[in-house]
């Protein structure tokens, strides 16, 4: 946090330099005043950004037309400045979404802000700043912010009138860009996802982000039970994200997994492509470590996506056990994973394809390709004891293969 509070403030001192005013605003400052770590700074300025940028060759001028920032790179994290909205410092941060992000710091160290931004920073409280249809008419996402607040500033609670105002104003989201939406959610997700989900449900907003998920008490509880505790694991983002979608929503069939269901929200959210595939096969595979031992089909997936993957795997589907049997195939299948796991480091027994080449006469093409699967396969379940005996699993492979699969093999 030194670092990049040393740096905002090295930006502040050349915009004042410069003649101007400028401040750190929003939650950076609340943050500072908690104690929390903070990453990032923003800093308003009463500068036309236009003459901020010869200040600052590193920075990038972004955003449409109107809603400019600066980025500016700082150390360990990255800087914004923007103009004041309204013109002002005091119309900026009457604007602002909530009344704790409604303060900014001087570089002298003044704290400038409301006493009721001061209050509820103090007692944690979260709560509009100024009339809550004015503040979600101008932005009808703050909604979802204010659930992601609640979610990851720790000890901070939403007054019961904030809840309210969402609920009853049933703000637009329609219009709100799907990549906005899925960046709250991402962000909700990452903190407390059982507070995330609880305060969008209190707030009635559940059907309208996540139509179909399982709203029956049990069932809500149980969903916010399992991404707790996957959250106490410190699961990644895309296992957090397939946990949502992995009991059964209102309106799937039997066939339905909930991984399609998995891949177009995230896709619609503008996820990346990478999280998106790995959140919506954890959902289709989530039942693999709670079914009797399938070495073949383990080894398969476990060839595809790669260690980390299986990790998630079984992190994920330990929260789905439920009684002795689930918990003792779990166990079954992650002693037959670790076990693959292990083989798959023993490259001194696995040949290269040249070494298959040279031994077998063959040439190179889709047949040795398909060689080298079949021999990575069976590396990881049985496993071979050493290279000759791999070379003796490919004989039997050649001895038994088609005469049109081995058109590639050249006479010497």
């Amino acid at each position: 946090m030194t670092n990049v509070l040393s740096g905002a403030l090295d930006v502040l001192r050349r915009l004042e330099e410069a003649g101007y005013e400028a401040v750190l605003v929003g939650g950076m400052v609340r943050d500072l005043l908690c104690g929390f770590p903070a990453a990032d700074a923003d800093i308003a300025s009463n500068i036309p950004l236009a003459d901020a940028v010869p200040l600052f060759p590193a920075g990038r001028l972004l955003g449409p037309e109107g809603m400019k920032v600066l980025l500016l790179p700082i150390e360990q994290g990255h800087c914004e400045v923007f103009s004041y909205s309204g013109g002002s410092l005091k119309d900026d941060l009457s604007r602002r979404d909530f009344t704790v992000n409604a303060l900014a710091l001087r570089r002298t160290g003044e704290v400038v802000g409301s006493r009721r931004s001061m209050a509820d920073v103090a007692s944690r409280v979260l709560r509009f700043n100024g009339p809550a249809r004015e503040r979600l008419s101008e932005d009808p996402l703050r909604a979802l912010r204010l659930a992601r607040f609640a979610a990851v500033l720790p000890g901070f609670v939403p007054v019961s009138e904030s809840a309210a105002a969402c609920r009853e104003a049933r703000p637009s989201l329609e219009k709100c860009a799907p990549e906005r939406v899925g960046r709250e959610i991402r962000l909700g997700l990452e903190g407390n996802p059982r507070v995330f989900l609880e305060m969008i449900r209190e707030c009635g907003l559940l059907e309208f982000f996540f139509p179909g998920m399982p709203s029956r008490a049990f069932d809500f509880s149980r969903l916010c039970r399992i991404l707790e505790g996957l959250a106490q694991e410190g699961a990644d983002l895309e296992v957090r994200a397939a946990a949502l979608f992995s009991l059964p929503w209102g309106g799937s069939s039997r066939s339905d997994d909930g991984s399609s269901a998995a891949g177009a929200a995230l896709t619609a959210w503008k996820w990346p492509d990478r999280a998106a595939s790995d959140a919506a096969e954890l959902v289709r595979q989530r039942r693999l470590p709670l079914a009797s031992p399938d070495p073949e089909r383990m080894a398969a997936l476990f060839e595809a996506r790669g260690t980390h993957f299986m990790d998630s795997l079984f992190l994920l589907s330990r929260q789905f056990c439920v009684g002795e049997p689930h918990f003792r195939r779990w166990s079954e299948n992650r002693a037959l994973y670790v076990s693959m796991a292990v083989r798959a480091l023993r490259e001194d027994v696995l040949p290269t394809g040249r070494e298959i080449m040279n031994r077998f006469s063959l040439a190179p093409g889709p047949f040795l390709g398909k060689l080298l699967g079949a021999v990575k396969l069976q590396g990881l379940h049985p496993g071979f004891a050493s290279k000759e005996e791999a070379f003796g699993f490919i004989e039997n492979l050649l001895r038994h293969s088609s005469s049109p699969d081995l058109s590639c093999r050249t006479d010497r």
